[in-house]
């Protein structure tokens, strides 16, 4: 593999150029979140709707789907980081582009980690890494927007709307679950199943799973917005 390649890598004698890498670094989490979760919804498996995407991750043809596509999505999300990294160094940001870079790192591989460590089994590690997962597409996405000089109005629109959303829905999410579970404390059971401790916290969870929803959507789609930089990037320098 082969990272130092002017316009994307070469894997097993394949090369992928980087728009190519940036659409399959938004597009297959999205799928994969979205067959997993239709499939475990209508597999009968689903204990209420709505429900969290990690619910998704439930022993059977949607756990497969789930760990599959995530890890995947993770390495691509690697190289994806690692490729930022070389091409907007003209921006002459140093501090941003390593921020940028860990971030990017941490978000990758953090859900590399959260596709094998599902909530049934290891619920403590699991949420680490969800947040991991979120909080560093949170921090990747802001701060490689903070970092380029955009000149596309229409990418820079769809990315801070995008990433308007994914941090409303951050919020909602966190608060709603937070809050129910500090005011309901000492009806909640501790001691009982996973599945009974998110069946007493559903009416939070009907607020917090759409949240979640979209904070994915709005990372996937601030992912997708940064195609057009590249494209701008590499067609000034193919000119000069």
């Amino acid at each position: 593999m082969k990272f130092e390649r002017e316009n994307g890598i070469k894997v097993a004698g394949v090369e992928l150029n980087d728009r190519s890498l940036i659409r399959m670094g938004w597009l297959l989490p999205l799928l994969t979140v979205f067959s997993s979760m239709t499939v475990h919804a209508f597999s009968g498996n689903a204990r209420d709707i709505p429900f969290f995407i990690s619910e998704a991750d439930y022993p059977g043809l949607e756990r497969w789907i789930f760990t599959t596509g995530l890890t995947l999505s993770g390495i691509i999300l690697c190289i994806i980081a690692n490729r930022f990294k070389t091409l907007f160094t003209v921006f002459g940001k140093p501090k941003m582009l390593r921020f940028s870079f860990l971030a990017g790192l941490t978000t990758g591989t953090s859900l590399v980690v959260l596709a094998f460590a599902n909530m049934y089994d290891v619920l403590a590690l699991h949420c680490v890494f969800a947040i991991l997962v979120f909080g560093g597409g949170l921090a990747w996405g802001g701060s490689t927007h903070l970092l380029l000089d955009s000149k596309g109005r229409e990418q820079k629109t769809l990315r801070r709307v995008a990433f308007s959303i994914a941090l409303l829905g951050f919020v909602i999410m966190n608060t709603a679950i937070t809050g129910y579970i500090v005011m309901n404390r000492t009806k909640l059971s501790e001691s009982a199943s996973l599945s009974i401790r998110l069946n007493d916290i559903q009416a939070a969870i009907d607020f917090a799973a759409p949240a979640e929803y979209l904070l994915f959507l709005g990372l996937v789609l601030t992912l997708a917005s940064f195609e057009s930089d590249v494209k701008s990037i590499q067609s000034t320098d193919s000119n000069e």
